[in-house]
């Protein structure tokens, strides 16, 4: 797997041909964070991609509901194995939330990812 490579704006990087590109564990993890950034119902051209994060950060007791839903994304994502650790980190009043993953991905490595959003 090779993946264009982001910048921590989580925009695209350009200018340096191949280096901006990278494989193995790396592009999994960079797609495993992209993939817990996404909106559902975001992208045309597949909306079933992403997580449901409207819905879910704007009702009361969802953290089961959120932790299945990280999790079936990440699994879900090419590359991952398995899931050794799933939290969620905070659940804020403004609609925001930060999880944290340790999965293994087919390479054997262990990576953790933390991520957020705000709805």
């Amino acid at each position: 797997m090779r993946v264009r490579t982001i910048d921590s704006d989580n925009d695209w990087t350009f200018g340096k041909g191949r280096a901006n590109y990278i494989t193995g564990s790396r592009a999994i993890a960079q797609n495993v964070k992209t993939r817990l950034q996404s909106f559902a119902n975001d992208w045309f051209l597949n909306i079933d991609a992403g997580v449901d994060w409207v819905n879910l950060l704007g009702n009361l007791s969802t953290q089961p509901r959120i932790l299945r839903a990280v999790e079936r994304t990440v699994l879900q994502t090419g590359g991952v194995l398995s899931i050794q650790r799933l939290q969620v980190l905070g659940k804020d009043a403004n609609r925001g939330i930060r999880v944290e993953v340790l999965y293994t991905d087919v390479f054997g490595v262990e990576n953790t990812i933390q991520t957020g959003v705000e709805v």
